[in-house]
């Protein structure tokens, strides 16, 4: 008798690309699938029904495809998909993306294999059109941290324009005329729409951002740091800088604090996202509290609400940050 082993081996595909052809979980590019089924057809290949059931009994799972596990966002993104996964007695299986387009995809494809019909993603790096064909298939996937228009419905996102306008407004009305941003590296949408935040409060007093104000540097402590030297190597007398996450600010705050750097007298920082260990720096970060824990429940929700298809209730899935005040940013007269 035939096995999934011999459809793959014949076909010139793994296993698993066989698994999603027969039950039909995730797209498959229409030349694959067409190989895979005349394998089938010629190896007179018949699915195991009792293995069959056995795969597709979901068992209430909750699958979280996240972007990385290390980083302090990602661990509040978690805890508020856990506390759901507790509150309504659903199994919750765990992948990260790393931010990588090939590793998300493989990531969502290990949850749906798994049996996940509700599924909450964040996706940073896979392309729109690819989404778009995860969401066909898999009604009970919710994306968070990004908005896709043609499934705004199972979207739950931050309004990064709003929040990082916020933040550079601050930092005007205290006077900062001099104001660099420290930014990701990478082309991801929070780095487009913060970027567009903070030029849009500049511009709205009238000043003309030069390129070298914007610094690109990875998201983590380690760009903080390059950011800070690259900050001071510039030769323009910054008085204030906004960073993209709070642990970029951690990293800025621990190498200007080696060079001799006085914080906020010479120079003020604002961060992003409330991190818990925000509070704890010398001195405490003014930062952006983002409601990510929140954000994570409301879509957990939402996924296990739409994989049971159960009706919706409208609602606004965009939410709002807000600027909590501590001690890094200091009134210029």
């Amino acid at each position: 008798m035939a096995t999934m082993k011999n459809v793959a081996h014949k076909a010139g595909v793994s296993v698993a690309t066989v698994s999603r052809v027969i039950n039909n979980t995730v797209y498959v590019e229409p030349g694959t699938r067409e190989r895979v089924e005349k394998a089938m057809r010629e190896l007179n290949y018949h699915r195991n029904s009792a293995a069959l059931a056995l795969a597709q009994r979901c068992g209430n799972m909750l699958g979280l495809l996240t972007g990385n596990l290390a980083d302090p966002f990602f661990s509040l993104l978690s805890l508020g998909v856990e506390k759901i996964a507790r509150k309504k007695e659903a199994k919750l299986m765990v992948c990260s993306g790393g931010h990588q387009a090939e590793r998300e995809k493989s990531a969502l494809d290990f949850l749906i294999n798994q049996g996940c019909e509700a599924i909450v993603a964040h996706i940073s790096r896979m392309s729109e059109a690819d989404i778009l064909r995860y969401a066909a298939h898999t009604p009970g996937l919710v994306v968070i941290n990004r908005y896709l228009p043609a499934i705004a419905n199972r979207c739950i996102w931050l309004d990064n324009v709003s929040a990082s306008k916020t933040a550079t407004n601050y930092l005007l009305q205290n006077g900062h005329r001099k104001i660099a941003y420290i930014t990701a590296d990478l082309p991801i949408d929070d780095r487009k729409l913060r970027l567009e935040g903070y030029y849009s409060a500049m511009t709205n007093v009238g000043i003309t951002v030069p390129s070298g104000w914007v610094i690109s540097v990875p998201f983590n402590e380690k760009g903080g740091e390059q950011a800070a030297e690259k900050l001071l190597d510039s030769g323009i007398n910054f008085t204030a800088a906004v960073t993209f996450n709070d642990v970029m600010a951690a990293g800025m705050m621990r190498s200007l604090h080696r060079r001799g750097i006085r914080l906020p007298e010479q120079l003020s920082i604002i961060g992003f996202d409330d991190i818990v260990t925000a509070r704890y720096l010398y001195p405490p970060l003014t930062t952006v509290r983002n409601p990510i824990e929140q954000m994570a429940q409301r879509a957990a929700n939402l996924a296990l609400q739409l994989s049971a298809k159960k009706e919706q209730t409208p609602q606004m899935n965009m939410f709002s940050a807000e600027l909590v005040i501590r001690d890094s940013v200091l009134l210029l007269e």
